[in-house]
């Protein structure tokens, strides 16, 4: 477990180009929202690395930036509760619409979930660090956004999304932010866990320590 602890993130870029290699191969014989589907997969991947290894001081940003901790190393959010929370959310969250990429509503959630980042990660989380950048914005932009607006394209152009798709979908990507995120760190969070945030975790904020 100590090892999956640290390295999660790292093993989820290893998933990440594996999939894109299986796409380079095979992504013309599959059909294309199985494609944008798979990418939004690699877009959380990569975004998680952005996050937690490099730059990867996403950490010290949450906790000493947004709730104002006097232990950012591991309050309220730390390594152990980041590693489940971000492993649910890839895993099952985001890789369980590639299984079924025909529930329509399943997949509108994790996209819609990519374009919330760019409201977190470029303007609230920004407006507080007082930054133009914090990890994780980088693959909104490169990746999230681009990738969501071609599934909202294609699902809406080809009409194979209905009605009911957008609400059971806004719905369930408001549950999940609730569930997985919100509530999430909070029945994770531990103010004697001795799992701490590396320097780098901590980037610029590790002073406040």
């Amino acid at each position: 477990m100590d090892v999956l602890r640290k390295y999660w993130q790292d093993l989820g870029m290893v998933v990440a180009v594996m999939v894109c290699i299986y796409l380079l191969v095979r992504g013309t014989v599959i059909p294309d929202i199985t494609v944008m589907l798979w990418l939004s997969f690699v877009a959380i991947l990569v975004h998680q690395f952005e996050e937690y290894r490099w730059p990867g001081y996403f950490g010290g940003l949450f906790n000493a930036v947004l709730f104002k901790s006097k232990h950012p190393h591991n309050y309220p959010l730390n390594p152990h509760s980041a590693m489940i929370i971000n492993l649910i959310i890839a895993y099952g969250f985001y890789l369980l619409p590639v299984l079924f990429p025909d529930v329509i509503w399943l997949g509108v959630a994790p996209i819609f979930m990519g374009f919330f980042q760019l409201i977190w990660h470029g303007i609230f989380a920004n407006r507080k660090a007082g930054s133009l950048y914090n990890p994780g914005l980088f693959s909104v932009l490169v990746l999230h956004i681009p990738v969501g607006c071609w599934y909202v394209f294609h699902i809406t152009t080809t009409g194979i999304a209905h009605t009911s798709d957008w609400i059971i979908g806004t719905v369930y990507f408001i549950a999940a932010v609730y569930v997985l995120i919100v509530k999430g760190n909070m029945w994770l969070k531990n103010p004697n866990s001795p799992y701490r945030f590396t320097a780098n975790q901590l980037g610029p904020y590790s002073k406040q320590m």
